[in-house]
């Protein structure tokens, strides 16, 4: 396999534990991961972050600047109240939860009891996400990854794969769903493996015996590969597990105005695509009709009463998103549908993340031969709609992305990962 500057695959490093040997830290657990899928790429940055945090005893820093957690959240505003429910004054984590506790409550428990205790995390992750853009950043808090956990359930109970209906996987799930955006709190890029790091500190016990250490791993596995740029890597999906599957296709489809931030509300946000794309998005859909499985999505201009409330500063009087110059212009002077914009602009940003979530539903669901993205403008009457087949959509997606990007297609990563499937050109 080629492996792109800066990345390390670990088998066979002096990292590397076996699983019965003791567990500490992330060293351990990416370790045994990427063993298990040796295609994967994990930043070599990663390893001498971790590396480095265990010589300093785990205090929760920022991984680019080296600044304790707890000092750079109360830099951007954050309350020392709600940080010191997370992290004490040497940035350490305040307290950590019995990972076989947590597994022996039922379904409902296992997700209240989640919930109460990372509380804060929720809270801190979107306030770190909002600090690095003026205008806001979309949300990843407690609404976005209870919608995510729902969604994975519902997911996971419709597939045939028979290890995706077991109670433990839906109890893995559910953790998965709830802290797979936790890594942001040390780094946005790679927030995948941050994430693995900051649960192997977050909970305890988790080698109390074979099976619960197995089952950790599988949270870990879903918190590592749900993020776009290191799961494309791999090339294939069949050996996911169903929990990390189910991640996959719930976090990567939760499109819609609810996922925009309060500081989103200042008329500069409408100039980020990521905003005005979910603001303009009514609501998202996913299921599967047949041997088709169809994602949904319903846009509108005409903000609903929610938005209107929240959203102020990105509305007309007409209670109507403000949308950008360039596409008033293509409306007025050749009569272009904002649909047809919007489907532009959605395809453009999203790309990478509907190939990510095409492959995660064929290995889910092995009776699905077909995946339809569909777009309704229901004021307008207007509908579009892309069909991908299991043998036609990584060509579908290589067309796509030479029409959008140009030249600077073979430059991006999603053109590499088509490539080590055999369909990149």
């Amino acid at each position: 396999m080629n492996h792109d500057p800066g990345h390390a695959t670990l088998p066979g490093t002096t990292n590397e534990v076996d699983q019965g040997e003791e567990h500490d830290g992330a060293a351990s657990p990416i370790n045994i991961l990427v063993r298990q899928h040796p295609e994967a790429e994990i930043p070599q940055s990663f390893f001498s972050f971790t590396s480095e945090q265990e010589s300093l005893g785990h205090p929760i820093r920022r991984a680019e600047t080296g600044q304790p957690l707890n000092r750079f959240l109360e830099d951007i505003g954050v309350d020392h109240e709600t940080v010191s429910r997370f992290l004490d004054s040497d940035s350490r984590l305040a307290s950590k939860l019995s990972y076989p506790s947590l597994l022996r409550r039922s379904l409902g428990e296992l997700r209240s009891r989640v919930e109460e205790h990372f509380s804060a995390v929720f809270v801190l992750q979107q306030a770190v996400l909002d600090s690095e853009v003026l205008t806001g950043f979309n949300r990843h808090d407690r609404a976005h990854l209870r919608s995510v956990s729902k969604r994975m359930l519902r997911l996971l109970r419709a597939s045939e794969r028979k290890s995706a209906t077991d109670p433990q996987t839906q109890k893995e799930a559910t953790i998965a769903g709830y802290l797979h955006d936790s890594g942001n709190l040390i780094s946005r890029k790679y927030h995948g493996p941050y994430g693995v790091y900051l649960l192997s500190r977050l909970f305890t016990d988790v080698a109390s015996d074979e099976d619960t250490y197995s089952s950790f791993l599988r949270v870990l596995e879903a918190v590592l590969f749900h993020e776009v740029e290191i799961g494309l890597r791999l090339p294939s999906l069949r050996d996911l597990h169903p929990a990390t599957l189910s991640l996959i296709i719930a976090d990567k489809t939760d499109v819609s105005s609810q996922r925009v931030s309060t500081k989103s509300n200042v008329p500069e946000a409408v100039r980020d695509a990521h905003t005005l794309v979910n603001l303009l998005t009514v609501d998202s859909g996913i299921g599967c009709q047949e041997k088709d499985f169809v994602w949904e999505l319903h846009f509108s201009p005409r903000a609903d009463a929610g938005d209107v409330a929240r959203f102020p500063q990105l509305l007309k009087d007409s209670e109507r998103v403000w949308v950008p110059q360039d596409w008033q212009r293509l409306y007025r002077e050749h009569n272009v549908e904002y649909l047809f914009v919007f489907h532009a602009t959605f395809v453009q940003l999203y790309l990478s993340r509907l190939v990510y979530t095409i492959r995660a539903v064929f290995a889910l669901y092995p009776r699905v031969q077909g995946f339809r993205l569909v777009i309704d403008d229901t004021e307008r009457g207007i509908s579009l709609s892309r069909a991908f087949s299991r043998e036609d959509y990584e060509e579908k997606i290589a067309l796509i992305g030479k029409n959008l990007f140009k030249q600077n297609w073979e430059e991006t990563y999603l053109f590499r990962s088509l490539i080590r499937t055999g369909s990149g050109d």
